[in-house]
């Protein structure tokens, strides 16, 4: 029992503070969320779940609130809560907005990694309904890329996906291979600045 305490107070200090919200870029751009943005995120996940293009089945409320839990673990304490084969592991995380000035988000993506070491994963991204197509998500991609620099990030998701892979081709990322269920998986190279 100490040592599994131990393990998770210890995967705690690992994680690196979250900027806070008041710490948005002046004038926009990417920034950590806030919390009324997790609606959003869930809202975003909920349509992608409708096509079968989301991480997450979110059919009943049970699913959402587990997701709805885990995103706010993530804005607060920078942990994302990993399933594991011997339970579930406390990995980083980032929970990121695209947004003008104060307005509403145009865009988030949700990122996680085991470690410091390892290349982050884009969980999941979405653009704004009334704002895609113009670009917006090659922008949230890259500036994710400038966020999340030193480390290369990864991304899968389902070839029917067209406007999130000509996002993830537009902000730098190569299509690595497709499985046989038609999940392709994308990586984009550390980029430092």
């Amino acid at each position: 029992m100490l040592t599994t305490l131990k393990r998770l107070l210890g995967s705690e200090r690992r994680a690196r503070p979250m900027p806070q919200a008041s710490q948005a870029l002046p004038g926009g751009g990417l920034a950590a969320a806030q919390a009324d943005d997790i609606q959003r995120f869930i809202d975003a996940a909920r349509r992608a779940d409708e096509h079968h293009q989301a991480p997450w089945v979110l059919r009943d409320e049970a699913r959402v609130e587990t997701l709805r839990r885990a995103l706010e673990f993530t804005l607060h304490r920078g942990l994302w809560l990993q399933r594991e084969a011997q339970g579930v592991g406390h990995w980083q995380g980032r929970l990121l907005s695209l947004r003008h000035a104060d307005g509403p988000p145009l865009g988030m993506l949700l990122a996680c990694r085991p470690d410091d070491e390892a290349a982050w994963q884009l969980r999941f991204f979405y653009i704004e309904p009334e704002w895609q197509g113009s670009g917006h998500g090659a922008r949230l991609l890259m500036a994710a890329r400038r966020s999340l620099s030193g480390s290369p990030l990864q991304a899968r998701l389902p070839v029917s996906c067209k406007a999130a892979i000509h996002s993830l081709e537009a902000a730098g990322f190569q299509r690595m291979h497709t499985d046989a269920t038609q999940v392709a998986s994308f990586e984009a190279p550390a980029e430092w600045h």
